[in-house]
């Protein structure tokens, strides 16, 4: 543990810090925060164990501390790093913590009240009922998990219906509970992902790297590929699709999850498969969904889902899963089709609804623009959880940079200077 370019530069600015497992989720699911929050009045310290994600997080502004988050339950390491944040939150004296992922938000909650933060923000992004650990380790993660609830002031929940099932369970109080807005961790940049002539031309030199006719029906996913991501049951809805559709193709964006991989089959599958294309793990994402013509995420869980959102910001239709987090990042006959989980017959059928019925597609692509573009701007997404820290750093005698009552909808004073 220790400071990766940390200025510790004295400042009279409110002092917030983050905490997550890792740099790269700072830099993916919540890039842009740091530097909104560095604009509106805060110095944002970040604790994550450092790896990818690093520079991004530095450059948007934080003095980053290299932290061990460890995945697995480890007794030993989990005590030794809890002592280290509340001597580093002792030291550090933030105004406000905000708590990402699971680690963080059980260690940082506990080493926070230790230490006596004013505030402490826990952001819930899954369900533990869902998790894949069994066992006892399942309770005793489920216990600290209700624990670090009750210990901290306030809990985001990523979505209504996680937050409906956090508070159906006893997991959490409902009067300390909140969703912003429409729900997700991070809302969406909508200028990134949108359809723009510029973003077709990449679009299609995306299809030329892979040999695609520009004709093509290309389906295409952004997912960590296992299991619990439905990867399964698109090959295989895909195959079936394949034998009666010549010119259908499938992009699959992003890397294999070691924990939970797919059979065997399934991965050779992939590999050998002439129209599936495995891309990997790339930072220009926009460019892939501007390839394709259909998303599909047929996940079993989900905390939101986030890549359903970036599809319907670039116009296409989804087709995904009646779970948690899909069917509020997905409306069902609105922004795309939802089918049960684990089921690829259905899977298959809603895909080819989409492909056969041109203007279901047309519709479904461009009223999910709409729908992001009214309920999941960035702007507004971190605006709402502005006001709500600001209330809640007032209401505690802590001047907060910006009065709440000053934050309208995706914009405050501060936005201007």
């Amino acid at each position: 543990m220790g400071v990766s370019a940390a200025k510790q530069v004295p400042s009279n600015k409110s002092k917030m810090l983050m905490a997550v497992s890792q740099a790269n989720t700072m830099a993916t699911l919540g890039k842009g925060q740091v530097a909104f929050y560095h604009q509106h009045g805060f110095d944002v310290d970040v604790c994550a164990a450092k790896g990818d994600g690093v520079d991004s997080v530095i450059g948007e502004g934080a003095d980053f501390f290299d932290t061990n988050f460890i995945r697995d339950l480890s007794p030993f390491v989990d005590i030794k790093t809890t002592w280290y944040l509340y001597k580093f939150f002792r030291n550090r004296k933030p105004d406000v913590i905000q708590l990402m992922t699971l680690k963080p938000g059980i260690l940082g909650a506990i080493a926070g009240r230790m230490a006596g933060v004013p505030l402490i923000v826990r952001h819930k992004w899954g369900n533990m009922r869902e998790s894949n650990y069994r066992g006892i380790k399942r309770v005793l993660l489920f216990l600290a998990d209700k624990m670090s609830n009750r210990l901290a002031h306030r809990v985001v929940a990523i979505c209504h219906k996680l937050k409906d099932s956090e508070v159906n369970a006893g997991a959490v109080d409902e009067d300390k509970v909140v969703v912003y807005g429409s729900g997700s961790s991070n809302g969406l940049d909508l200028n990134r992902f949108k359809k723009t002539p510029q973003q077709i031309q990449k679009g299609k030199e995306i299809r030329n790297k892979f040999t695609i006719m520009q004709d093509a029906t290309v389906l295409g996913t952004v997912m960590r590929v296992n299991v619990e991501k439905g990867i399964c049951e698109l090959v295989e809805a895909f195959c079936t699709l394949a034998e009666k559709m010549p010119k259908l193709r499938l992009i699959i964006v992003g890397g294999y999850d070691i924990r939970n991989l797919p059979p065997e089959d399934v991965v050779r599958t992939i590999e050998q498969h002439p129209r599936i294309h495995s891309a990997g793990f790339v930072e220009n994402i926009e460019d892939y969904y501007a390839a394709m013509d259909i998303f599909v995420m047929p996940s079993y869980r989900e905390g939101f889902c986030k890549s359903n959102i970036e599809a319907s910001g670039m116009e296409l239709p989804v087709v995904s899963t009646k779970i948690i987090g899909c069917s509020e990042s997905v409306s069902d006959g609105e922004s795309g089709l939802l089918v049960p989980p684990r089921d690829s017959i259905a899977l298959a059928e809603a895909i080819e609804k989409v492909i056969k019925d041109k203007n279901l597609a047309r519709r479904l692509g461009q009223d999910g623009r709409k729908r992001v573009e009214r309920e999941f701007d960035q702007n507004l997404v971190w605006h709402n959880q502005l006001r709500d820290i600001c209330s809640l750093l007032k209401a505690r005698e802590i001047e907060p940079p910006v009065e709440p009552e000053e934050i309208s909808g995706s914009t405050c004073p501060l936005c201007a200077k």
